[in-house]
């Protein structure tokens, strides 16, 4: 049904832990899903052969050794016996409901994503009988529904060439950019957050010294470069469907998604840029008086509320 691949990180401590906690989970999806490691971190091979999954060792990778995504998404391409695909992050627990929502999607072409529940996870998890309700009950109570630019999972039909710069796995920016990507070569994107429980087991960034390097270093800051334009930085607000429990619908057309739809509308469609910037330069106005208006009406009723309470 499914080609899952993704790019493990070594295999030692807490990410051992929660890293194989994932690939178990993936293991247990029916219809069985082709899952690929590639990389030659720490242990993946042990794993591969563990779970009896493909292990692909070679792949491209910037000066410091991280991979790169375009070689990461050539190599799956290469020994994938599916042409439905799955970049899944190596941290994120998926369930039933994975495959089961992608069997509702009758397009034949799209590109699938979604907001990940963040989860503290410090065991390694036993996947018997009923673990899946047991693990959303925990959810739940514990865990936190991510913010709309937090998406660890990808899934999309054919093979596409989304002509990927060099970006670092890892580093910020290039998940944005795909949304984008996907969007661009107008491929219907879809929202699954809400029938989808992709659950991010809760880690630090040690792996690559630290938090701040991750998010702020010099590989963080290269892939942003490569993105050229911070309008490029889609998240799930730019899906042209939402997938729910009965199937497809269109995201409701609100004030911010109109303006959203007109900044976005010169990455999209290029041409129509000496066009659409009058446009966006007056709801932007439009907008700012608005919320001036609307600052200045709770402030006057704020005061006439203290002068009737005095009297």
């Amino acid at each position: 049904m499914l080609t899952i691949f993704t790019t493990p990180k070594a295999f030692r401590g807490h990410f051992a832990i929660i890293q194989e906690n994932a690939i178990a989970s993936w293991c247990k999806l029916r219809p069985k899903c082709q899952i690929v490691l590639i990389g030659n971190e720490y242990k993946t091979a042990q794993i591969a052969e563990k779970y009896g999954i493909s292990h692909m060792t070679a792949v491209k990778t910037n000066k410091f050794g991280t991979p790169l995504l375009p070689d990461i998404f050539k190599n799956a391409y290469k020994v994938a016996n599916f042409n439905k695909f799955a970049y899944v992050n190596c941290d994120v627990i998926l369930m039933s409901d994975f495959t089961d929502s992608i069997k509702q999607i009758k397009l034949h072409r799209f590109f699938l994503t979604g907001r990940r529940w963040n989860l503290d996870v410090k065991s390694k998890l036993e996947f018997k009988n009923g673990w899946q309700g047991k693990l959303k009950s925990r959810v739940s109570k514990e865990g936190r529904l991510d913010r709309y630019g937090a998406n660890d999972y990808f899934v999309f039909t054919p093979k596409i060439d989304f002509e990927m710069p060099d970006f670092a796995v890892g580093r910020t920016a290039w998940d944005n950019w795909l949304v984008y990507k996907a969007r661009y070569l107008k491929i219907p994107v879809i929202d699954a957050t809400d029938v989808i429980w992709a659950l991010h087991q809760k880690h630090d960034y040690s792996h690559a010294g630290g938090y701040q390097q991750v998010w702020h270093g010099p590989e963080s800051q290269r892939n942003q470069e490569l993105a050229k334009d911070r309008r490029k930085f889609f998240n799930v607000k730019d899906a042209n469907y939402i997938l729910t429990k009965n199937g497809l619908k269109k995201p409701k057309v609100t004030f911010p998604s109109l303006v959203r739809k007109i900044e976005t509308a010169p990455v999209l469609s290029p041409k129509i840029t000496p066009f659409i910037y009058p446009i966006i330069f007056s709801i932007k106005m439009f907008k700012f008086i608005r919320d001036k208006q609307k600052l200045f009406c709770e402030k006057n009723k704020i005061v006439k509320d203290e002068n009737s309470t005095s009297q």
